[in-house]
């Protein structure tokens, strides 16, 4: 087939099958982002050092086998994710855990005694039992519960070699949802295509939600995330006498509903990213993603392991507090743990 056929294809398709979809909201597991991708802008149109979820894994010639896991203590510590991601040869995978613990539940913690603070009396405002805290009102600290909310996410992703410069990949998600009250369970599918017209350079185009992503929720709501389409470039500038590389990277985002799911007012976004090498080894990270957050993050790499730093700048960090990433790659091929 013609590689043209195969961009085509991959935007035409998902216009055409979300006719009747509706969209609810932004992915739930962008916190799952790889700390490569999430510190350069949020970049989902190229590969990463490791895969991220909804990102682009497709694979251009060898590749290390890798395997990387990376903790998030987001908006100061209250919401938390733990990834476990890896390449080998042609697959990638990445299993996502996100949550919240120690939710207290006051339901039925309340002393609802009315404003004169005694129980089994008839207060003339009639604020007792009335099922609200009113003033002199207490809750019992011994009858208030605690319970947790998760997210559980699996992709795998297959890559295929078309012609030495293209490649294109397919990715299959399962989703669910743990809410306490309600469970969701989903399951949805993306697709790309990596071209590399020269050696320092690549073009990337990843459809996310390419048949639509369905949310089955035990309420009997069905949830409906609408595809996206993310267009990226990028460059690797490299210096004779300098021991350090540019590496610039650049993104297009687009919603092909007419909704944004980056909720920034418009149905498009623009990411924008720069990366450092000094001598294969660090990597200073920094980007601007489609809502105008800054971010930035670092990358240690070592013959046997890599370790990574992210951190970003926005309105809600500042008021519900820092969120932050740090993560580990452990290079597998060193190893020889599969000859």
């Amino acid at each position: 087939m013609n590689p043209m056929k195969y961009l085509i294809l991959l935007v035409l398709l998902p216009v055409w099958l979300v006719a009747e979809a509706g969209y609810y909201g932004e992915d739930p597991f962008v916190l799952g982002m790889s700390i490569d991708a999430y510190a350069l802008g949020n970049i989902k149109a190229l590969p990463m050092a490791n895969p991220s979820p909804g990102s682009n894994v497709a694979l251009m010639g060898e590749r290390e086998q890798k395997l990387g896991f990376q903790h998030t203590e987001g908006f100061g510590g209250v919401y938390q994710t733990d990834v476990l991601s890896g390449y080998r040869d042609n697959w990638s995978l990445v299993l996502f855990r996100g949550g919240v613990s120690g939710i207290p539940d006051t339901r039925d913690a309340l002393l609802d005694y009315g404003t004169d603070g005694l129980a089994d009396t008839q207060d003339s405002d009639g604020t007792e039992n009335n099922g609200l805290l009113d003033p002199g009102e207490r809750l019992s600290i011994n009858s208030i519960s605690y319970f947790s909310t998760q997210q559980f996410l699996a992709e795998l992703g297959y890559s295929h070699l078309v012609h030495p410069k293209l490649a294109l990949h397919g990715t299959a998600r399962l989703l669910y949802h743990d809410l306490y009250a309600e469970s969701g369970f989903g399951v949805g599918f993306h697709g790309g295509l990596l071209y590399q017209p020269f050696e320092k350079m690549r073009l990337g185009l990843e459809v996310t939600d390419i048949l639509s992503t369905t949310i089955f929720w035990s309420s009997g709501l069905t949830e409906v995330y609408a595809p996206q389409l993310f267009l990226g470039a990028d460059y690797n500038f490299s210096f004779k006498k300098i021991p350090f590389i540019i590496h610039p990277l650049f993104q297009v985002e687009l919603s092909l509903t007419g909704e944004q799911a980056e909720l920034n007012q418009r149905n498009w976004g623009v990411a924008t990213g720069l990366e450092i090498g000094f001598q294969d080894q660090l990597f200073i990270q920094l980007g601007r993603n489609a809502l105008d957050q800054f971010q930035v993050g670092a990358r240690i790499r070592t013959k046997y392991i890599d370790l990574h730093y992210g951190t970003g700048f926005s309105e809600l960090s500042t008021i519900a507090g820092q969120t932050h990433r740090v993560g580990v790659g452990i290079n597998l091929g060193e190893f020889d743990l599969f000859k």
